[in-house]
């Protein structure tokens, strides 16, 4: 059960706390699992793995999210400025 303070997010709320749909938040979370699985390390700004799950759903704690957007890269493409 989470704590009042820290409570499950699931990929919904996870993606109206970052301004993006679910599916964006589903292929975040593929990148991130992709890295694992080849043996990399999750770095800051990658998307956090899920705290748990809820029925076959992942959630993340809130705070895992808040520390997620503090290390999150900007949007779009970066371009070099002239």
């Amino acid at each position: 059960m989470p704590h009042d303070s820290d409570p499950y997010l699931d990929t919904a709320q996870v993606g109206d706390r970052a301004g993006v749909q679910p599916g964006t938040i589903r292929l975040y979370l593929k990148r991130t699992r992709k890295r694992v699985a080849d043996g990399l390390p999750v770095r800051p700004a990658d998307f956090p793995l899920p705290d748990d799950q809820a029925q076959r759903s992942p959630v993340w704690r809130s705070s895992t999210i808040d520390a997620w957007l503090a290390h999150r890269p900007g949007r779009g493409r970066r371009t070099p400025d002239v």
